[in-house]
């Protein structure tokens, strides 16, 4: 356990309490140095990402390459000019360019957006926040969550299964209870313009 760490963390020391601060925590930095995660590593407090590179590698991020397991988990404040890749887990409050995590729980602003299997509390983002199960509120330009209790604020939403409003210009959900206002409107019992429940 360290009280002060630069990223990426070596496999001698996976848990930080206090400040963690340089290049990241995603799985990427394991697979360039031939490490196998083992153990998750654990940031309490405040994660800062500096890494100038992190937005390119969203371009060329293959996710189906990457194990499907939990890697890294930060509780805290995460500050990032880029952002989370698959595998990280995030409890607390997020500021970055990008979230491609596991799982949040929290309050979350992304200026391209959030994609993660899980959120729950608050999520901001300018371009999209996608989920398979998401709780709480919802505003991006296009709010794409299979299952979502909640509000969702966009220009277009669509959920799965919804219970829940959607204020949006167009608002589809395929099942569940919820109430729409926006300029196209559909649910599993009719499509109407302007509300519809």
């Amino acid at each position: 356990t360290r009280l002060i760490a630069l990223t990426p963390l070596s496999q001698k020391n996976l848990k930080v309490n206090g400040l963690a601060i340089g290049l990241g925590l995603d799985e990427v930095y394991e697979s360039m140095s031939n490490q196998k995660v083992i153990n998750p590593k654990v940031v309490n407090g405040f994660n800062i990402e500096i890494n100038p590179l992190g937005i390119i590698w969203i371009c060329f991020y293959k996710p189906d390459r990457s194990e499907n397991r939990e890697t890294s988990i930060v509780n805290g404040i995460n500050l990032s000019i880029a952002g989370f890749l698959k595998n990280t887990s995030h409890n607390g409050l997020n500021i970055s360019i990008y979230n491609y995590g596991r799982q949040m729980n929290g309050a979350s602003f992304t200026f391209f957006g959030t994609y993660v299997e899980n959120l729950n509390g608050f999520y901001f983002s300018c371009f999209g926040n996608s989920a398979k199960k998401g709780r709480g509120i919802s505003i991006s330009a296009l709010n794409d969550i299979n299952d979502f209790k909640g509000l969702q604020i966009g220009i277009v939403n669509q959920t799965e299964n919804m219970k829940g409003v959607q204020i949006g210009l167009i608002n589809k959900n395929t099942k569940g209870k919820n109430f729409q206002i926006g300029f196209w409107n559909k649910n599993s019992k009719r499509t109407m313009p302007i509300l519809n429940f």
